[in-house]
């Protein structure tokens, strides 16, 4: 599974703000999904697929 981090967002451009919003919005959706294993704060890392979703972008053109 591939994983993205806060500065992986921040590598495409993302500030260090939307960062955060993103990924906790990333959080409550998987949260939402019954994956309750995202409720711990000390997660970084989050399953590309979430991060697609909330964006709406594919991930691999992104990093182009």
């Amino acid at each position: 599974m591939k994983t993205v981090t806060k500065k992986d967002l921040m590598r495409i451009g993302y500030s260090r703000y939307y960062s955060d919003k993103i990924f906790k919005m990333c959080k409550e959706q998987l949260v939402k999904e019954g994956f309750d294993f995202y409720k711990n704060k000390r997660i970084k890392r989050l399953p590309v697929s979430a991060i697609e979703k909330i964006l709406s972008i594919s991930w691999e053109e992104s990093n182009k």
